[in-house]
């Protein structure tokens, strides 16, 4: 038995405060301006839709991060961040004001659920799976929209059957594993940004930036299928794909970098060419070289380093490699680490055990491309110190090998050109 109770909210000239402006809360602002709520958007930065519609007064945009006592004159409270202790702040502070609350981030945290909608003028109707099955609601939204349409047909209308029956089936779609690139929109290929723009619907995980995510229509549907701790039941993204590309839509799978770099893009190939729907594998730019010699550092360099050795954080189940010293220690070689800096104390003690010395140089860069973008640099002896200190979060790409050294290099000959 569902613990939830359906009903329609009236917000008309009710205040609603949305903590966080990416693309999720972009959504469910759209919808919250149609109800004709007054609302109020807490976050340090916005997409530029949402700055638009604050220079327009059409709600009212708080340039800062969030702090206690904001939601304090609120009807309403929604996050959607991608930050859950920060959902779980305003959470407590909402509870204890008694005002109803929903995390974009955590199902576990809401007090209600913002539902499919599907809008036929007068006629709205309103779909919930409790939070357990979000391509459930996608697919029964869109069957329902096309039965609405047909009904509307004067054909339709005379035939004296139920629309949609006798129709023929829809012809079958397409699933595009799409590169993201490393956060950048000027770093998406062409290809990627025409098939974002023809999309159905886009499947995208916490890798994708916020930037990228802008890009996507308004036209298309858009589905988080990440996956983190804490935020409940997990969309399997394989089984939405597949039940997209069967109703016949064109559906863009859109990972962080490239899809297939530790962007498990094979497993999804596999799984999609068994199930008999047809794909295609669009290269992205890998965060393995733009991140890097975006923060100044070439992960090759002639006379400094001749090899590159590209290791994921998360390891093989099975993993029982045991490479020698002589082997992966030399001098010339650049460690690149992916999706490790949680991990950064165990990658620090693998390459010890590989004979890696303590005055390696290691750069650590987080958030590559990115406007936020910080850039770290010390020697293996004291990288987990400094990073720890800093507060290093991900996506964070890692680098080993004497080529860090060249990002000193390179800014100190950038400033001596700059002071001439």
């Amino acid at each position: 038995m569902s613990s939830l109770y359906p009903l329609f909210h009236k917000l008309e000239n009710r205040r609603v405060t949305v903590v966080g402006a990416g693309s999720v809360a972009l959504r469910r602002i759209r919808r919250l301006l149609e109800a004709g709520a007054r609302v109020t958007v807490i976050s340090p930065e916005a997409l530029e839709e949402i700055t638009s519609l604050d220079e327009k007064g059409e709600l009212d945009w708080e340039r800062r991060p969030y702090r206690r006592g904001d939601i304090e004159k609120a009807d309403l409270v929604l996050t959607a961040t991608g930050d859950h202790k920060l959902s779980e702040n305003v959470k407590e502070e909402a509870r204890e004001l008694g005002i109803l609350f929903n995390s974009a981030e955590d199902e576990g945290l809401c007090d209600f659920h913002v539902p499919g909608l599907v809008d036929a003028g007068a006629l709205k109707l309103a779909l919930s799976s409790d939070g357990q099955d979000p391509a459930l609601v996608a697919a029964v939204s869109r069957q329902l929209e096309s039965w609405l349409e047909a009904r509307e047909e004067p054909e339709a209308a005379n035939a004296g059957t139920p629309a949609g029956e006798n129709q023929p089936a829809a012809s079958s779609g397409k699933v595009y594993l799409v590169g993201a690139g490393p956060g950048d929109p000027g770093l998406l290929t062409v290809k990627a940004a025409r098939l974002l723009e023809n999309a159905d619907l886009v499947c995208h995980d916490r890798l994708v930036s916020e930037q990228v995510l802008g890009l996507i229509p308004e036209s298309a549907e858009k589905i988080y299928v990440g996956k983190e701790v804490g935020c409940g039941r997990e969309i399997d993204p394989v089984e939405l794909m597949i039940s997209a590309a069967s109703d016949g839509r064109n559906v863009v799978r859109l990972k962080g970098g490239d899809p297939v770099l530790f962007g498990r893009g094979a497993e999804e190939m596999i799984a999609l060419a068994e199930a008999g729907i047809d794909y295609e594998i669009v290269p992205g730019v890998s965060a393995l070289c733009s991140v890097a010699i975006s923060a100044g550092i070439p992960v090759t360099h002639r006379e400094v380093a001749s090899e590159v050795i590209i290791r994921s954080g998360h390891a093989m189940k099975d993993d029982s490699t045991d490479a020698g010293p002589a082997e992966t220690a030399a001098r010339g070689t650049t460690f690149v680490y992916f999706m490790a800096i949680n991990r950064l104390e165990q990658v620090i003690e693998d390459l010890r055990a590989e004979g890696v010395g303590e005055e390696t140089p290691v750069a650590i860069v987080e958030n590559g491309t990115l406007p936020g973008e910080r850039v770290i640099c010390s020697e293996l002896s004291e990288i987990v110190r400094e990073a720890t200190a800093a507060g290093i979060r991900p996506p964070a790409l890692i680098l080993v090998g004497e080529v860090v050294r060249l990002r000193e290099q390179l800014t100190a000959a950038l400033e001596a050109r700059v002071s001439s």
